[in-house]
């Protein structure tokens, strides 16, 4: 574990590698968000991890993220009323996307020091769980079933190395019990934002290559190198999901839309879409219904709410209770998932 000094200036945009910041081991990544990572200046310190709940918290409603912020956020419900968080989990900095599991568990990749933070379920805002490093690179975003007993998938925007030519991105595979140790690459893999997880235990990572082409790669239970899909449209990455009918979600960071596809295996299918959103958002998440999707809005500071279909996108409403358009709102999740 490191400790990390970051200037106040403007990063590139993570699809992009840009200069060194001379307070940065050579051999260190930087913190980067997906979507916009300018980071506070300040160095940071290990964070412990501590629960800002009471046994009262219920057990539907959303976690958000934000970039620049110490804590996400645990909003009641789909929060419509636009009421301030009932709760709150000391993630640490640099949390783009978390991820829950059908049973509430929720998982905050952290940047800061490589830490992938497990939370108990089913209530909001639950008990540490597990705290696991993540030996490869830089975690964005995560998947998993079940985030105490399966696999959790981990995206890595980058891979570490040195700041001035970082390594392409990854997926590390990890479990609460036995850590993370696999590592999944892929040479149209070059920048990561997003990870999905089926339930037959197959991978799929929305990414960039060299030449900043938006990708997806498949990879069959979550091994092996991947195959490149076909057939996939989007022109940016974003944060991938599935709806009830298996289909598969996929944001597009440049393009401000979402689409739908069937199968990718590796052959992509266009089921609807693509829709334009409300704002702009890299990471969106789906209700256990399936019939509500969220999405964090990083340029006005809020969280964006669509009625969904297959075939349709309807925004509905955004809430924005105590969130700050300068702490960057990208990650976004219903508790239970799915």
């Amino acid at each position: 574990m490191r400790n990390i000094a970051i200037s106040a200036a403007l990063l590139a945009l993570a699809a992009c590698s840009g200069g060194a910041s001379p307070s940065l081991p050579q051999n260190s990544s930087r913190p980067q968000s997906p979507a916009l990572p300018q980071t506070p200046s300040q160095i940071l310190r290990d964070v412990r991890i501590s629960k800002l709940t009471s046994p009262a918290t219920p057990k539907d409603g959303i976690y958000v993220a934000q970039f620049d912020a110490s804590s996400l956020f645990g909003y009641a419900g789909t929060n419509r009323r636009n009421a301030p968080p009932i709760c709150g989990e000391t993630s640490g900095y640099f949390v783009a996307d978390v991820a829950t599991d059908a049973k509430g568990d929720l998982v905050a990749p952290n940047q800061q020091n490589e830490t992938i933070n497990v939370y108990r379920g089913p209530h909001l805002c639950g008990p540490a769980a597990a705290q696991l490093h993540d030996p490869y690179g830089l975690p964005v975003d995560a998947a998993t079933a079940n985030a105490l007993t399966k696999k959790i998938a981990i995206a890595n925007i980058e891979d570490d190395g040195p700041i001035s030519d970082p390594p392409p991105g990854s997926i590390t595979i990890c479990t609460a019990a036995g850590g993370c140790t696999e590592n999944l690459t892929n040479p149209q893999m070059n920048r990561l934002a997003g990870v999905a997880l089926d339930k037959r235990g197959d991978c799929w990572a929305s990414a960039t290559n060299a030449s900043s082409v938006a990708t997806l790669i498949y990879f069959a239970r979550c091994t092996g190198n991947g195959k490149v899909t076909t057939g996939f449209q989007n022109a940016g990455y974003g944060g991938l999901e599935f709806d009830k009918s298996g289909n598969l979600l996929a944001l597009d960071y440049n393009g401000t839309q979402l689409f739908v596809y069937s199968g990718c295996r590796p052959v992509c299918t266009l089921v609807g879409g693509p829709f334009a959103l409300h704002g702009q958002s890299i990471y969106g998440k789906l209700d256990k219904a399936g019939t509500t999707f969220a999405a964090g809005d990083y340029q006005t500071g809020q969280v964006d709410v669509y009625k969904y279909a297959s075939t349709a996108l309807t925004y509905e409403y955004s809430f924005n209770q105590d969130l700050s358009r300068g702490s960057s709102v990208e990650g976004i999740a219903f508790s239970p998932g799915r």
